[in-house]
């Protein structure tokens, strides 16, 4: 992975980390949280890891074919002057 990637993955995920901090500070967590309220949590977390998973395979794949396009573009320029 570039350095234009890891930029645009670290621009990606700096407000959503920013967002979790802020919240985690704001709010203290109770003594002993109930098992609805665990399981709830665990669900929401459990997505967002699914969801930042796949937005990183699509970046990843985005990127790969732009390179790979780069590449094919340049074999079309020197079978041209050729």
């Amino acid at each position: 992975m570039g350095p234009r990637a890891r930029r645009a993955l670290l621009l990606l995920f700096l407000p959503f980390l920013l967002f979790l901090l802020r919240t985690g500070a704001a709010h203290p967590r109770p003594p002993q949280p109930s098992v609805p309220s665990t399981l709830v949590i665990g669900a929401i977390s459990g997505i967002a890891v699914c969801v930042i998973l796949f937005v990183i395979g699509v970046l990843f794949r985005i990127f790969r074919k732009r390179q790979a396009s780069r590449g094919a573009m340049g074999d079309y320029v020197l079978a041209e002057c050729e």
